[in-house]
């Protein structure tokens, strides 16, 4: 590794402000223990710029380890970061290191099945969401018949924002990350009450965990155990608990080809878009 600059571990995917306290004390544990497998001194560490790009912190040639989303993974960064392995988390449709996301309408719609979302309004997080539109898309892609599903199709910035247009009635339907839904019904109770979930997507693997191209197989091992052994600590019990994770699982490239698979079976079915 001849990278003169390291950043410390940025977890940013989950990170509402009611578990921020958590996810630091989660990144500062997952960065000593890889700075001391990899022999890093951590007073070296160049801190990230406030309001750095995604894009920008996933690419940095001096990531120890960032969580990235699957669907950016396996295009916009593909080539251009290395896998470790991705979470295991407790919540309704995760299973190991897989997830799913929920499809979620008010509470008080009428909707019982996905057929009945036709000529709805869906709100998604952003194009290149895997759990908001991809999984979404793939969902409906039989039912679309190579035609637009939805009568509107709006674009709202983040999950959170997504529950909201559908709670307040600017949206219909939208597809949650199963992992922040789980996270809503406990940290924003009132948001979820508001809801219910129709029915969940196929599963995929979860959020992974990323670090820099510049890193040899045996320094990605080395990160890996790291990650392992942090979350087998008692001192992260609590933060893990908040953040509803239960484990680790290392995977490889190919164990997100599924995502892959569910663009092309969309497109297949003549449903390329989300609309």
């Amino acid at each position: 590794m001849t990278v003169a600059e390291f950043r410390p571990v940025r977890l940013p995917m989950y990170d509402w402000p009611e578990v921020a306290d958590e996810t630091r004390v989660l990144e500062a544990a997952l960065t000593d223990e890889i700075c001391h497998a990899l022999a890093i001194a951590p007073s070296t560490l160049q801190p990230w710029e406030p309001d750095i790009d995604l894009y920008d912190l996933w690419k940095d040639p001096g990531l120890l380890l960032a969580q990235t989303c699957g669907y950016p993974f396996t295009h916009d960064l593909k080539g251009k970061v290395s896998l470790i392995g991705a979470p295991e988390h407790e919540a309704v449709g995760c299973s190991g290191p897989a997830y799913c996301s929920q499809i979620i309408v008010a509470a008080s719609s009428p909707f019982r099945t996905l057929a009945d979302l036709k000529g709805s309004r869906a709100a998604f997080n952003g194009p290149d969401s895997q759990s908001g539109m991809n999984a979404l898309r793939h969902a409906l892609a039989l039912l679309a018949n190579g035609r637009p599903f939805f009568k509107s199709v709006a674009e709202s910035g983040g999950h959170l924002a997504s529950m909201a247009a559908v709670a307040e009635g600017r949206a219909d339907v939208a597809a949650i990350d199963a992992v922040c839904w789980a996270l809503a019904g406990r940290e924003k109770p009132q948001l979820v009450s508001g809801l219910r979930a129709l029915t969940q997507t196929a599963q995929a693997p979860g959020l992974p965990y990323i670090t820099s191209v510049q890193f040899s197989p045996v320094e990605r091992q080395k990160i890996a155990e790291a990650i392992s052994s942090v979350f087998a600590k008692a001192e992260t019990a609590k933060s893990r608990e908040r953040l509803c994770i239960r484990g680790f699982s290392k995977l490889v490239p190919e164990d997100y080809t599924v995502i892959l698979e569910m663009e092309t079976q969309a497109a297949a079915a003549g449903y390329p878009v989300l609309a």
